[in-house]
This record gives structure tokens, sequence and C-alpha cells, in this order.
């Protein structure tokens, strides 16, 4: 028989889906244009009176990153408190507003301004993949939803090649900035045609609920009415054409029910310690990805100076052709995401790719202190890109619903942590040893420990018969399986 479940899998198969990944990405392209544009500004410090702009943009990296540690937390809360689509609206929102306050420090001299703009349109941009990704997810879940998040993937790098490749051409800061502002005017306004498509596709579902209840609550009552009259009034019902009705509030908040789970202030906020919505697996994907993703976007996060002043400081052209690698490297990483995506739907096989993405970094770490610096950022790129979609699918199918915000949310706090933090811990060895490849050194042993704790989802994944590929309910399964195998001896 036909159940609730069936309402969801119908807007998997729903034709405006794909036309949802379009209104999504907007967004995405605005937020990765507006995170690396004061790194492209090189008259920043003339408008800022800074003594050392290249310092400023240090710090206030730094700070963005401290910064989001936390509040996409917060975020995530929001998400699992009001919903997908207000969290979109939300969180695009603060880009538009941060944006503006940005492009208004700028306009008018003030550094402080500028700042404050900055902060929020950093927490738009770190939170606004959580919500899009957890929104998603309810149309491609059970169908290409890996290939979905790299496409994502690749809309986002997208925005950080063109900003690079076209944002030093501008001669005007405050146009730069202007030109950021309308980009995220008009991902705020996709993310209101995303909340009218969703809308209507959810008052479909609705509709085709109220029918299937109207029946069976109809065979429900025709058949207590036959077992206590009979077949003869049953059949004399029938011929006077009577229909058994029933009011659509009690329809559609059935439904709401089957779909939502009644949550109080603390489940709300934390709720870590639920041992089945948050399995021993969660916690090592955790920390693979935080070692993984931090010990490649921090070598990355300075690869252009890293490339200049190791290699190419010497051509006349050096900096333009620095800038030039690692945008193809984040081309190459953005391109090969979809594309490990669709695999990953078709196959499966993540706990085995978590060890191949933490192996990759290895190498690509050993390849930059060996002194092949390029072949190293594209290995890099494809680490990336493989831990990326292995690790968020995972989340998607090992927890619930109602807390995919803050199932991911901890992925980004932890991701941003790492980066803030590591270059000074590394900064702080390269003086206390007087090194140069203390960085390096460092970055490479945090790969080591992602692999280390890919071995550990390996053993946790292959103990529930991939649990990461296939959801909670392995894991239900062979625990009932076992009890009852307890109960039968």
């Amino acid at each position: 028989m036909k159940n609730i479940n069936q309402f969801y899998l119908d807007k998997q198969n729903h034709k405006s889906k794909w036309h949802l990944v379009l209104t999504t990405s907007f967004g995405l392209i605005a937020s990765a244009y507006c995170l690396v544009l004061p790194q492209q500004l090189g008259n920043l410090g003339v408008i800022f009176n800074l003594d050392d702009q290249k310092e400023f943009l240090s710090l206030l990296t730094t700070l963005h990153y401290l910064l989001n540690s936390f509040l996409p937390y917060f975020s995530g809360v929001l998400r699992d408190s009001y919903g997908d689509t207000f969290a979109i609206l939300f969180q695009n929102s603060l880009c538009v507003i941060g944006q503006f306050i940005s492009t208004m420090g700028i306009h008018s001299g003030n550094k402080a301004t500028f700042i404050l703009g900055r902060l929020i349109l950093g927490w738009g941009i770190e939170s606004l993949l959580i919500v899009l990704t957890s929104f998603i997810c309810s149309y491609y879940k059970f169908t290409y939803l890996t290939f979905v998040l790299g496409m994502y993937q690749l809309v986002y790098m997208s925005g950080m090649v063109v900003c690079t490749l076209f944002a030093p051409n501008f001669d005007s800061v405050y146009a730069s900035n202007v030109i950021a502002l309308l980009f995220t005017i008009l991902g705020l306004i996709m993310a209101l045609v995303t909340k009218d498509i969703d809308t209507n596709v959810q008052s479909v579902i609705i509709e085709k609920g109220a029918q299937y209840f109207q029946i069976e609550e109809g065979i429900k009552k025709s058949s207590q009415l036959y077992q206590k009259q009979g077949p003869s009034e049953i059949f004399s019902l029938q011929d006077d054409g009577e229909e058994i009705k029933i009011e659509q509030d009690y329809i559609e908040a059935q439904q709401i029910e089957s779909e939502v789970l009644e949550q109080n202030f603390y489940e709300n906020c934390c709720g870590y310690g639920n041992k089945h919505e948050f399995p021993i697996i969660y916690w090592l994907l955790l920390f693979f990805y935080t070692f993984a993703s931090t010990s490649v976007l921090v070598l990355v996060g300075y690869a252009q100076e890293f490339l200049l002043n190791k290699w190419l400081i010497n051509l006349q052209n050096g900096e333009d052709l620095a800038r030039k690698l690692v945008t193809l490297m984040w081309l190459f990483s953005g391109f090969i995401t979809p594309l490990l995506g669709f695999v990953i739907d078709m196959y499966g096989q993540r706990s085995n790719l978590t060890i191949f993405s933490g192996l990759m970094a290895i190498w690509a770490h050993l390849l930059v202190l060996l002194q092949s610096p390029f072949e190293g950022l594209l290995l890099l790129g494809f680490s990336f890109a493989l831990s990326y979609t292995t690790v968020w699918s995972s989340v998607l199918y090992l927890t619930h619903p109602h807390k995919y915000g803050r199932s991911l949310a901890l992925f980004v706090c932890l991701q941003n942590f790492g980066i803030s933090v590591t270059p000074h811990i590394c900064s702080f060895f390269e003086m206390l040893t007087e090194s140069k490849i203390v960085t390096e050194s460092f970055l490479l042993l945090l790969a080591i420990m992602a692999t280390m704790a890919s071995l550990l989802v390996y053993k946790e994944d292959k103990k529930y018969v991939n649990l990461i590929d296939r959801g909670l309910q392995v894991e239900s399964e062979i625990s009932s399986k076992i009890k009852s195998s307890k109960i039968k001896s």
C-alpha cells in the first residue's frame, strides 16, 4: 500500500527540480565572487590610507574565518527551526546587506564600515552552501544528489575564477564592488524565485496527499461500517452516491506531522548526544574532513604568493602567471567535482574514496616539497573535490532531515577554524626553527592525520555494510537483526 514516504519521492521526480539547481546557483556565484574580491583590488590601500595592504587583508581574512568558526552553526539552527527556503532567503539577504555596507565603506573611505560589511557578508557566504545543500537534498537524495553537490562546487569555483580574472581589470575599486553588489541582489531575487517554485511543488504534493487520504479514510470507514452493519447498508450508501469527505486542514496536519519531528529548544540547538542521529561514523567523517580540507585550503590560500616567491620571482610576468596557475587549479577542481559526484551516485564506495582522497593529499604535499608545485596544486584540487563529494553527501545519508542544518554546519565551522589558526601555528614554528619548509611539513602532517581518520571511517562503514552509501536504515536493520537473534538464542 502507498505510504507517506512516497509523497516525499514525488519531489524527486518533479519536473522543476533542475530549475531549482539553476536558481540557487546565482547566489553561489555571487558569494564566491565577493569572497575573493578584496584580494584582487590593487589600490585598496590608497582608499583607506593603509601602511601595508597585504597585512590588512591578512588580518581581515583571519577575522573572517575565525568568526565563521561558529556563525554558520546559528545558520544551521535557523534552517532546522524555520526551514530551508527561509534560511536561503536569510543568507542571501546577509550577502546583499554585507556587500552594500562594504561598498558604502569604500565609497566613503571609512575602513570600519568596510570591515563591518565584510564580516556580515562573510557570514552569508560561509553558510549559504549549508542551506542550499539541505534544500536540494529533498529533490535529489535518491537520484543524483552527489552530482548536484558537485555542480554547486563547480558554480562556486567559477565565481572565484571570474573574480580573479576580471576584477583586477577594473580601474575603480568602487565600480568593482558595485558589480559585486548587483551579483548579490540577483542572487536574492533568484532565491525568491526558488521559494516560489518550492511552494508550488509542495502544494501539488499536498493535493496528491489529500486525494490519497480521502480514499484511505473512505476505505477505513467503509470497513468499520461493514463490520458493524453488514454489506447491504454500505451498498445503499454507494448507490445514493454519498461520499466521505475529510477536512483539508486535517490532511495537511497528518502529512506535516509525518515529516517534521517535534523538538525542544535543546534539541534545536544541540542534540549531538543521540548516537542514532549522530553515529560514530559522523564524527569520524568530521575529523577526516577537517584535517583534509585544512591541509588543502591553507596551502591553496597562499599558493599565488608561494609560487611567485619560490619559482616565478625572476620572471617579468611572474605575478600574472602565478595567478593564472592558481586559477587553473580552481577550474580543474571545479570541473572534476560533478564528474566525481556522478560516479559516486552510480557506484557508491564513499569510504574507499575517503582513503584515496587522503592519499592524494599526501602525494600532493610531497610533490610541493620535492619542487613540483604545479602538479602538487592539481592533485590538491583533485583531493579536495573528492573529499567534498564523499563527505557532504555522506552526511545527508547519515543524519535525519530535521538536523541537516546542524550536521553540515559543524563541518564548515571546524574547517574555518582550521583555516584561521593553521597559518599562525606554521608562522610560529617557522620563527622557532628558522626553516622555510615548516608550513608544507605541517600541512603534510594534517594530510596524514586525515588519511588515518579515513581508515577508521572505512572500518566503521564496513561494520554496517556500506553505511554511508545507504543511510541510517542499514544500522537499524542490523541492530534489529542482532536483537532478534539474541531473543531466539
